[in-house]
């Protein structure tokens, strides 16, 4: 089994993710979790743009380190157009002086199941986001889903083998998490986030993903998404897992380390 460990001295820089979740000045569940990761374990900074809210939530300070959480006007990813993410880029652009094509971009969102079409997100999105720096296409950010929810991060954070676990909505997962009594606010330590590391590569291995390389991920978001057809195909519910410590991985804010470290 791989064994990692937090690197606390890792710039950075400006990072994006467009989440799901959040309206006004309510964050939702992964602008919390954001928080929570960057700023309260990290000490980064954390400025969010919840869906209607007028002005940034700034979180932390830290400008050799900061994180962006935006949602756009609607959750579905059929709402991922250029012309919204440029309008809510151009605001990134004013106020803080950021180039959006410079930064790494991350797509945070749920495979929820009722909407969208079947393999409708494969070609469109999970084949197009494959790079947070652009890939051969020049088609820049990279689509982390959540199976079938955000909420399956929390539990990887605390639960062993979460990836036996089978859920068809995230509706269905929530009942679960309340039952952990855990929060995204409860998330407060480094190990927390390297054990939901380790899950998420239990979850890989189940799918026959026992090695990925973080600079060329297409094969293996693709893998996971088509293991995952074939499994609501079988008997209507997705194996639980989420990608979203692959971005922590990416960032170099988690790193593999050897037995002897």
């Amino acid at each position: 089994m791989k064994k990692y460990k937090i690197n606390p001295q890792k710039i950075i820089g400006n990072v994006i993710f467009v989440v799901e979740g959040g309206r006004g000045d309510q964050s939702g569940t992964e602008l919390k979790l954001l928080k929570s990761i960057f700023t309260d374990i990290l000490g980064y900074e954390v400025q969010e743009l919840p869906r209607g809210c007028d002005e940034f939530i700034g979180h932390g300070n830290n400008s050799s380190s900061r994180v962006f959480g935006l949602n756009l006007q609607k959750n579905q990813l059929t709402q991922l157009t250029q012309d919204a993410l440029d309008e809510l880029f151009a605001r990134l652009k004013s106020e803080f002086n950021l180039k959006p094509e410079d930064c790494p971009i991350f797509f945070l969102y749920d495979r929820d199941y009722l909407s969208y079409a079947p393999n409708e997100l494969r070609g469109k999105y999970v084949k197009k986001y494959t790079d947070p720096y652009s890939n051969a296409t020049g088609d820049q950010g990279q689509l982390l889903l959540s199976y079938p929810s955000v909420e399956s991060y929390l539990l990887s954070c605390i639960q062993e083998d979460i990836h036996k676990q089978k859920f068809f909505l995230g509706k269905d997962v929530k009942p679960e998490v309340i039952k952990q009594n855990f929060s995204p606010e409860d998330i407060s330590t480094n190990d927390q986030i390297i054990h939901a590391t380790i899950e998420m590569n239990k979850g890989l291995s189940s799918f026959g993903i026992s090695e990925y390389d973080l600079d060329n991920l297409a094969p293996t978001l693709l893998t996971v998404y088509d293991e995952q057809q074939k499994s609501v195909k079988q008997d209507n519910n997705f194996y639980l897992i989420s990608l979203i410590s692959l971005a922590l991985l990416e960032l170099g804010v988690i790193i593999e380390i050897e037995d002897n470290e």
